[in-house]
């Protein structure tokens, strides 16, 4: 027997794991889940953004003059907010009484309808890993709702300071700090401070609310691929989409369509991304419950040829599972019967003839390329019923009882093919 050591990231392990997240994004209904997170969002917006402000200027003492001026840069802001409003409604709270009470947790309501919507379509996602109680549900909402608003304030407070400070004449003397100020700290930094914000929330939104603590660094990447693929689509959609026209049209509807399609859209990458996390992180599950799936050769047509074609090479399995890939000569035992393995074989290439009863040959079966054996007595953690045998150059992984029994927990329709072969015995 020998054995090889490819790598896990193959050109087909990407293929696969980019299948996979559109199959689950589609069989979990996540557009209709992108459309309720952009409603919920639309209400949700105005009392975070006065959530921001109020912790800006009553908490954190930033100047209402600085803090409109950056909200003026911010075109989109200007069109939906009346910023000198709510910084003057914040200022004249000079006492919290009952009423201010009442209006907080009201804005805590609204706003927790966006993070529950975010937590519903999370948790469809998830939903064979993690089950959180309601209760729990809304401990994790309310708390990465005020960490956002948190997040948010800071990273503005910090700006405005590093503004303020840079802007003193003692450092105008120094040469080193006017490349910070004119090239950091202009005005036209503001613009990309939103995508920034939007990058930092994505990042606490994907670790906390998935309930499965992903990696940082995959968190980080798809933080990263959903916030750059938004602004792409975003900027080609404007570009082709005669805003100006179609605002002139619609007025003011014409506005909140634009922002509505712009947020929907956010929200369908956000969707994509999280549905990414969760093929990353089992993925080997997901792809052993595929081919465990995977239409046997004699079955014909397109679309059962495309499937086997596509998850026929595990090669991610064989790179990390090296120490079980094992090649056999033609002729090679396998294992025999009455053997006490209780783990199951996948077939990576050639054929494997199973022989229940060596005097009879003619009540043999063959196992080929892509296809299973030994899983029966793996569920049912018996002995071999039959003796397996390598027909030509055959190279096998081996699927330890714990994991392959996993697969078959949580995949319904792998469950069902086990049933169907295990029958027999009962």
């Amino acid at each position: 027997m020998s054995k090889r050591n490819p790598h896990k990231l193959t050109f087909v392990t990407f293929s696969q794991s980019i299948f996979l997240t559109t199959k689950y994004f589609l069989q979990n209904r996540l557009l209709s889940f992108a459309g309720s997170c952009a409603f919920s969002f639309l209400f949700s917006v105005i009392p975070l953004f006065m959530m921001v402000v109020m912790v800006l200027v009553r908490f954190l003492h930033a100047s209402p003059a600085t803090i409109n001026a950056i909200i003026s840069a911010i075109p989109e802001l200007e069109k939906y907010f009346n910023s000198d409003s709510v910084i003057q409604s914040v200022q004249s709270i000079r006492t919290v009484s009952t009423f201010e009470i009442v209006a907080l947790l009201f804005i805590l309501w609204m706003a927790r309808r966006f993070f529950a919507s975010i937590f519903d379509s999370m948790q469809n996602i998830f939903h064979t890993q993690t089950r959180r109680k309601a209760f729990l549900n809304q401990i994790l909402t309310f708390v990465t709702e005020l960490a956002i608003v948190l997040v948010a304030s800071s990273v503005i407070f910090a700006y405005i300071s590093l503004q303020t400070i840079t802007s003193l004449d003692f450092f105008k003397t120094i040469p080193q700090f006017s490349i910070l100020y004119d090239g950091i700290l202009s005005g036209s930094l503001i613009k990309i401070l939103p995508n920034f914000l939007i990058f930092i929330v994505v990042i606490i939104l994907f670790k906390s609310a998935s309930g499965t603590k992903p990696a940082l660094w995959l968190c980080l990447f798809s933080s990263l691929l959903c916030t750059g693929s938004f602004w792409a689509f975003r900027f080609l959609m404007h570009f082709f989409l005669n805003v100006s026209r179609y605002n002139m049209i619609y007025g003011v509807l014409g506005h909140m369509i634009i922002l509505f399609m712009d947020i929907f859209f956010f929200f369908v990458f956000f969707l994509v991304f999280a549905q990414f996390i969760y093929v990353v992180q089992f993925f080997d599950e997901l792809l052993l419950g595929e081919l465990y799936l995977l239409p046997k050769i004699e079955q014909g047509g397109f679309a059962t040829g495309l499937k086997r074609a596509f998850f026929i090479r595990p090669d991610f399995l064989i790179a990390k599972n090296k120490d079980n890939v094992f090649s056999f000569r033609p002729g090679d035992v396998i294992f025999n019967k009455d053997d006490a393995e209780d783990c199951a074989y996948y077939i990576i290439k050639g054929s494997v003839k199973l022989v229940p009863d060596v005097q009879k040959a003619d009540e043999n079966t063959l196992a080929h390329r892509g296809e299973f054996f030994g899983e029966t007595s793996c569920i049912l953690e018996q002995k071999r019923t039959f003796t397996a045998i390598a027909v030509i150059s055959t190279r096998i992984i081996k699927i330890e009882s714990e994991r392959f029994r996993f697969v078959v927990h949580q995949n319904p329709e792998a469950a069902k093919k086990i049933l169907k072969q295990i029958s027999p015995f009962f």
